[in-house]
C-alpha cells in the first residue's frame, strides 16, 4: 500500500497564537477583576457588620449599667445618716459616671460599684474603669462618644442630683478605608443614639 504525503495541512501562525494568548489573558484578567471586586465588597460588608456590632455592644453594656444607677437595696440614701449617701449618676461633660450598691451591703467603697466610661481619643477607644482598676477597652475604632443629662422634665441639666436620664451617642468607624466611599477619608461610620432612664433613681 502506498501512502501519499498530505500537502494541504496548515499549522497555527504566530499571529493566531498571539491573538489566542491575548484573548486568554483578557479572560483571565476579567475573571480576576470580578473576583477581586467580590473580595473587596466582602471586606467592606464584614467591616460594616463589625462596626455596627461594636457600637451596639458598647451601647448595650452602658445601658445595662446606667439602668442600675442608684441601686440602693439597703436604703442608705433614705436613712438619717447623710454621710453615706451617693448619687447614681454624677455629671461630667465628657465621661459617664455610674454608682450602684450592687452587692447590697450599704457600702459604696466596694470594688465594681463605681463605673466610669471615657473616650480615649489617642487610640479611638471607648474605655471602662471599674472602682480603682485600670481603664480597660470596651470598644475600638470609636470615632466619638458623647453624654448629656436630663432632669425629671426632660430638660438638659448639669446638676448631679437632678439627673434622671442620660443621652448617649456612640459613633463607630470601620476598621479599613473603602476606596469607593468618598466621605470621611473612606471610613464608613455608624452612629447609635439612646436615651436611657435608670430604674432606681428617686
Amino acid at each position: 500500500m502506498e501512502f501519499k504525503p498530505v500537502t494541504n495541512q496548515r499549522g497555527v501562525t504566530l499571529t493566531e497564537l498571539l491573538i489566542a494568548l491575548a484573548l486568554g489573558l483578557f479572560t483571565i484578567g476579567a475573571v480576576y477583576a470580578v473576583h477581586l471586586n467580590q473580595v473587596k465588597r466582602q471586606i467592606v460588608q464584614e467591616d460594616v457588620l463589625a462596626m455596627q456590632q461594636t457600637a451596639r455592644a458598647a451601647m448595650d453594656m452602658m445601658a445595662r449599667e446606667i439602668r442600675m444607677a442608684g441601686y440602693d437595696p439597703m436604703g442608705v440614701n433614705r436613712d438619717s445618716a447623710s454621710s453615706n449617701d451617693f448619687h447614681g449618676l454624677s455629671y461630667h461633660p465628657t465621661e459617664l459616671h455610674v454608682r450602684a450598691d450592687l452587692n447590697g451591703n450599704g457600702v459604696l467603697t466596694d470594688s465594681k460599684e463605681s463605673i466610669i466610661y471615657l473616650y480615649d481619643d489617642s487610640t479611638s477607644t471607648l474605655r471602662r474603669k471599674v472602682g480603682m482598676g485600670g481603664r480597660q477597652p470596651v470598644a475600638e475604632h470609636i470615632e466619638s462618644f458623647t453624654v448629656s443629662y436630663r432632669d425629671t422634665l426632660g430638660h438638659p441639666t448639669t446638676h448631679g442630683p437632678s439627673i434622671r436620664a442620660v443621652d448617649v451617642q456612640v459613633t463607630a468607624r470601620a476598621a479599613h478605608a473603602d476606596s469607593q466611599y468618598p466621605e470621611n477619608e473612606g471610613y464608613r461610620t455608624f452612629t447609635l443614639r439612646s436615651r436611657i432612664v435608670p430604674r432606681n433613681l428617686p
